[in-house]
Formats: C-alpha cells, structure tokens, sequence
C-alpha cells in the first residue's frame, strides 16, 4: 500500500537529495552507479530522495529510462529511505502513466511539476493535479521549476492560489525554487501542518524558511557531501543557530556561488566525480563544464574544505 498523503508530509523533514542520473561515456544508464548513489545516500543518513527529476536530467530520459531510473532506486534503497519519483511531464495523462507505474513499484511520493509546455491558467493547472489524485493515490509534492515560473507568477503574488491546488487531497508538500524570500515565508507559515513546505535555494535560504516553519529543503551540497547538509539541519533542531550559519557562510555560500556560474546541473557531476562518487557526463542539450572551469570549481570546494583531494571516479565507463 502506497504511502497517505499525510504519512509521506510527515516523512518530509529535513535535507531532501535530488539525485544526479549517472550516465556511461557512451551516455548510457549507468544504472550500477545509480545503485552506488543511493546506498551513499542511505548509508550518509539521507532520509528523502528524488528519483528522475530536474537534477536527474529527466528530461533527456525516455520513457522506459525514466522508469528504469525509478524502479532501480526504489529496490535499492528497500524502504531504507523515502523515495520520491519523478513524474513530471509534458500532459496531464503522461504524468498519471509514470505516476501509476511509480505506484505499483512502491515508490513513496512523486514530485510533478504543472505541464512544462503549458496549460490553462490556475484552473486548469488544478485539474491536470485532480485527475492524477483520480489516476493514483500516491502522494505528490507540487513543484515549481524555473522552466514554468512565468507561467504562474500570478501566484506568487497572491499565494492563495497555490492554496487552492493544494486542496487536491494528494498534495503532501511543495517545492519552491522561486528564490522570493518573502513568499517562502507566506506559504511556510500559511500552510504548516497541512503541507511540507520545501525550500530549494540553498542552506542559507533554509535558515529562515526553518524559522518559519517549513520541515524540510533540497540540498545543494548535499548532493556530494550529505553529511554536512545533516550537520547543518541537526544544529538548527537543536537551537545551535550559530552552528548552523556558520555552515552555511563559510561552505554553502561559496558552493552555490561555484556551482553556478555554468550549468549547475553539470557542476553537481563534476564534484561527485571528482569525490569519488558516480557522475559522468551529461546529456545533451545539456553540456558538460569546460575543463578548465571544472578544475576551477574543484579547487574552490578543496579551498572551503569539503572536497580533500582528487580521487578516481568510480563511474563505470
């Protein structure tokens, strides 16, 4: 039996990974190295993971890879870490489909975003999130990529629409990448208790969103280096603010700041390379980081501390 909507909101505390898909040079699945990320993961304390989404170039996926990328992670992990699949996609049916088969392969969420090519106004985006709830009973976490927010920046402005979708009995939390600080703090607040609330710019953002309320955040660093994400979350729990700003100045802040200035994305591959985790290239039309920036980014996490030296990749080739 699938997780409630209730059951997976409450799963949703602190640092959630979106996971990197490894590909082979040829750019195939390398799905042992999937495998080997999700038991870092496991093994790390992680105890939320995103399946085939933005960060896993879902969509340079097919279809079957997309459920090849899902169903190896859930079996891997073994309900040792909730695994949230990603669904999104270009209709409301497709999206229902990969949501069905997440379902009967036992993942525990799924994250959608509203259809990236478009759909009709907040009346419209509210049916494509019903007839998936009619479709599946699995629970989603509603996300809001960069690709779809000028779709619907007339919620930011009035955050009660996003109320509204969030009255679909399957919505367990939403994911917020729109980097506006004060609409975090509207809806953290406003819908505490009813929906996980998960911010998605960094450690440094969370520090206010966990002041407000909100249970949980997408990593960034984490992605190579969980454990200091953990870290981080632990001593905002215990009340050691301090502790955790400090993490966030003196490591996340440079991080992202690295991080960004080619493609992110790419950037999270450079590093679990360069950590010894499987990465590998991506696909287009995303690149690759020109190596001379790669080294660049590398030598600014060893500068900070997190990454201690070069080692052999373990990707498989």
């Amino acid at each position: 039996m699938p997780l409630t909507t209730a059951e997976l909101r409450d799963r949703l505390r602190g640092p959630v990974v979106a996971m990197t898909t490894p590909f082979n040079r040829d750019l195939s699945l390398d799905l042992d190295g999937l495998r080997g990320l999700t038991e870092y993961y496991v093994e790390s304390g992680i105890r939320t993971v995103i399946a085939a989404g933005s960060t896993g170039e879902f969509a340079s996926l097919s279809d079957d890879e997309r459920r090849q990328v899902i169903q190896t992670v859930v079996e891997h992990a073994r309900g040792r870490v909730t695994v949230i699949a990603g669904c999104a996609h270009s209709g409301t049916k497709l999206a229902a489909d990969l949501v069905r088969f997440a379902e009967q392969i036992g993942a525990d969420g799924t994250m959608i975003t509203p259809p990236y090519y478009g759909f009709d106004g907040i009346d419209g985006l509210r049916r494509h999130y019903e007839l998936i709830a009619e479709a599946s009973p699995l629970p989603v976490v509603i996300y809001f990529s960069g690709a779809v927010l000028s779709k619907v920046a007339n919620i930011i402005a009035d955050p009660r629409l996003l109320y509204r979708l969030c009255e679909v009995p399957t919505i367990a939390g939403f994911k917020d990448a729109t980097g506006n600080w004060a609409f975090h703090r509207d809806i953290a607040l406003a819908l505490k208790g009813r929906v996980a609330v998960m911010g998605s710019a960094g450690m440094n953002h969370y520090l206010w969103g966990h002041m407000f309320g909100a249970p949980c955040f997408l990593t960034g660093l984490g992605n190579i280096w969980p454990k200091v994400e953990l870290e981080f979350y632990q001593a905002l729990e215990r009340g050691d603010r301090s502790t955790a700003e400090r993490i966030a100045i003196e490591q996340d802040v440079p991080y992202l700041r690295a991080a960004t200035k080619h493609n992110y994305f790419a950037a999270v591959k450079v590093l679990l390379d360069a950590a010894g985790l499987p990465g590998g290239p991506m696909r287009p039309p995303l690149l690759d980081w020109p190596e001379q920036a790669a080294e660049g980014l590398r030598q600014a996490m060893m500068g900070v501390g997190l990454l201690r030296g070069r080692t052999a990749s373990a990707r498989r080739s």
